[in-house]
Formats: structure tokens, C-alpha cells, sequence
């Protein structure tokens, strides 16, 4: 085979593999970029960026009929938990519960402090 032949049946293969990726993956948007934001330089503004992300990887996800990612409910809810939105919280929590029950008990303990919080 000569060098010629085995680039173009190396580019082939590898365009055929990238091109089978599964559609059944997750989204998640610009979660990185901002998540890392927040963690760098934690504020109002980036934690409503961030807040602003998840919202929209939940209706980017929705639109485009994938799962929502695991633990983007539960985060979500804990930033509207900082920020007093508690019965918001909370749907966020059960939402994530509905979607992911292995983080039950995870989500279950949030759960408890938050309402002690409350009190």
C-alpha cells in the first residue's frame, strides 16, 4: 500500500467513526465555561450565568428530545436554594429524583437541610 492509500483509508475510518456517534448523548451547553466562572471567581453575576446555563441546557435538551444531563435539576436547585427560591428548589430536586433515582438518598439529605434551614 503506498502512503497515499493507507491516509485516505485512515481519514475514511475516522470520519465513519465520528460520524457514528450516538445521538442519544447529553447536551451541555457552555456548562463548563461557566460552572468554571463561578468556581473561579464566585459572584452574583456568575451565578446567574451559570443558572442562566443550566436553564438552557434543560431546553436545549428538551427540544432536541435528549435527556436532560445527570445532576443539572439538583444544582439548579441548589443555586435557587442560595438564592431563597425554596418551593423552586425543591421541584428541581424532585425533578432530578424522577429522572436519576439513584440519587435518591443524595437528594433526599439535601432535602432535609434545606427544610431545616427553613425553620
Amino acid at each position: 500500500m503506498t502512503k497515499k492509500t493507507i491516509v485516505i483509508l485512515f481519514l475514511s475510518v475516522l470520519i465513519t467513526a465520528c460520524s457514528s456517534v450516538s445521538p442519544g448523548g447529553y447536551y451541555w451547553g457552555k456548562y463548563s465555561y461557566t460552572y468554571h466562572a463561578l468556581i473561579k471567581e464566585p459572584s452574583t453575576e456568575s451565578r446567574a450565568n451559570h443558572q442562566e446555563t443550566l436553564l438552557n441546557i434543560i431546553a436545549e435538551s428538551q427540544e432536541q428530545n435528549l435527556r436532560v444531563p445527570p445532576g443539572i435539576h439538583a444544582e439548579l436547585g441548589n443555586l435557587l436554594a442560595l438564592n431563597n427560591q425554596t418551593d423552586a428548589a425543591v421541584a428541581e430536586f424532585e425533578t432530578e429524583v424522577k429522572l436519576y433515582p439513584e440519587s435518591k438518598v443524595f437528594l433526599e439529605r439535601l432535602l432535609s437541610g434545606l427544610s431545616k434551614g427553613s425553620e
